[in-house]
């Protein structure tokens, strides 16, 4: 997720034109420019060291304290709602021109000041030796002087401004809250069971849930499992963990944008263990109870007619799960087991048409008989589950409410057996434009509506809603004659729009009329 809001904000309008705004105001700042800034900001800021990111201005009339009013608000709150702990903007030369937190790093060059060697300056070095654009770099956890030696890791990227030229850096500071929002949950976990990550100097990278305060960076864990995962292996092993407890460890690597880290999942041995043994209890109770049942029963009862008799209770207890596939090998008997099984093939066939029609009705009842698409109640259902995945997986996706111009024309000119010919080739080329996850459904007469799942950009939608539009004007061209049958769309994209399934598909519908009544043959978002 910070991945990716990363790579988007570098691409933002408001991020280039903050860089180039704050290297004007720092190239017009009066020498010394560290000194100064630092005494504007840090030293005679009113608000105290864990919130002096709220000071928005300095009030000295510069061009730096202008810019910094312009800006600060947006990325205060981007760090706010993103949970980062420091939002960074660092010109070509190293020199960080502006953070949001406002500690002693502010102001600061990163080649040749007191921080250079930091993690920060050597994330800012490995950018700025060779920046290449929409390339993520990132450090691992370790202590960070500037924020009194807090665990702290970088994410970073290079901007560059419409015209690809290198402006400078743009990082956040990612504290260790969220990863130990993750690393912390219990469910699943027993009393004794947690989850943790270690990195390769065998210290944790997440907080123990077992240990009260800081264990990040202090505990060192080096047990078979961490050492296997490191070596790039995973499976399950038993083993003394960290705190000298045996426990039952599930272990595997995991490497991300150069980082090598193992992920272990404990738990106390004696606690995984007391389920079986109390399984083992009452397996043997029951076993031994099944054993003195069975016995009685088959020394009551001929084998002859007993294992017959136990054979089609199985089979009506399988043709009872609707296992339809199973067969009734007794049916050859001339008895009364042998009419019973006559009994069960007649109801294993009328099961199996009923299944055959049930499946029948079911796709009657949810897809357009004349397109074969989904219908507006089964589209609405799957745009319902849609939403809740993507709110989940924090991804985005479009909806498009697609509309036929001209034709009512179609219909009145070239008959009704046409008007459907058309209806049937615009569901095909829709089908054909789109990717192969998306959905198409059909809403009724010339409507139709499309789901774009996961797309990266709004962009990206744009893009295909234009291809969309363009495939119908060619496809159909034939096909009507000198009827010019066109696309009208209308878009909207989730989250940027709405979140709710109903609201999505609403907007989409207004921006397709609107696209309607601006010419038709095209969308509108």
């Amino acid at each position: 997720m910070i991945e990716q809001d990363l790579l988007y904000q570098s691409q933002s309008p408001t991020v280039r034109s903050a860089i180039i705004d704050f290297t004007s105001a720092w190239n017009g700042f009066a020498e010394p420019r560290k000194e100064g800034l630092q005494k504007l900001y840090i030293k005679d800021n009113p608000f105290k060291s864990d919130q002096k990111s709220a000071y928005m201005t300095a009030g000295d009339d510069s061009l730096y304290s202008y810019i910094h009013a312009k800006y600060h608000g947006a990325f205060r709150h981007l760090s706010t709602t993103k949970k980062y702990y420091d939002t960074f903007l660092i010109d070509q030369f190293g020199n960080l021109i502006y953070s949001v937190r406002k500690e002693e790093d502010f102001a600061t060059n990163l080649l040749d000041g007191k921080w250079k060697e930091t993690e920060l300056a050597e994330l800012f070095r490995q950018i700025n030796r060779n920046p290449i654009q929409g390339k993520l770099h990132l450090t691992d956890f370790s202590p960070y002087p500037p924020s009194l030696n807090e665990p702290a890791s970088f994410m970073g990227t290079p901007v560059f401004d419409e015209f690809s030229q290198y402006l400078g850096v743009l990082i956040f500071q990612m504290p260790i809250e969220p990863m130990n929002d993750v690393m912390q949950v219990t469910a699943g976990m027993g009393k004794t069971g947690e989850t943790y990550v270690v990195g390769p100097d065998l210290l944790l990278r997440s907080d123990s849930r077992f240990i009260e305060g800081r264990s990040i960076l202090l505990t060192r864990v080096d047990t078979e499992a961490v050492d296997l995962a490191l070596r790039g292996l995973s499976g399950t092993s038993i083993s003394k963990d960290y705190r000298d407890i045996i426990v039952f460890s599930a272990y595997a690597p995991f490497r991300f944008m150069g980082l090598k880290w193992a992920i272990i999942a404990d738990a106390e041995k004696s606690e995984v263990l007391a389920p079986l043994h109390h399984m083992g209890q009452m397996l043997f109770t029951t076993g031994l109870l099944s054993c003195l049942i069975i016995f009685f029963i088959g020394y009551s009862l001929a084998s002859d007619i007993s294992n017959p008799i136990v054979a089609m209770t199985e089979t009506m207890h399988r043709l009872a799960r609707n296992e339809l596939n199973i067969n009734i090998s007794v049916s050859d008997r001339q008895d009364e087991v042998g009419v019973m099984a006559k009994a069960l093939e007649v109801f294993k066939r009328n099961a199996i048409e009923r299944e055959k029609l049930q499946k029948k009705l079911s796709h009657m009842a949810h897809h357009d008989m004349l397109t074969g698409l989904p219908t507006r109640h089964l589209i609405m259902d799957r745009l319902r589950q849609i939403t809740l995945d993507a709110e989940k997986n924090q991804t985005m996706f479009a909806v498009m409410f697609a509309d036929l111009d001209n034709f009512k024309a179609v219909n009145d000119s070239l008959g009704h057996h046409r008007g459907d010919e058309v209806i049937q080739a615009s569901a095909n080329i829709l089908l054909e434009t789109v990717r192969e996850d998306d959905l198409v459904g059909r809403l009724g007469g010339d409507e139709f509506i499309v789901i774009l799942k996961d797309i990266d950009t709004p962009e990206t939608a744009m893009k295909i809603a234009e291809k969309l539009v363009t495939s119908i004007r060619h496809g159909l061209s034939q096909l009507c004659g000198n009827i010019e049958v066109t696309l009208s769309l209308g878009v909207a994209i989730y989250p940027l729009d709405s979140t709710s399934a109903t609201s999505l598909v609403k907007l989409a519908d207004k921006s397709m009329y609107a696209a309607k009544q601006n010419s038709k043959n095209q969308y509108c978002r």
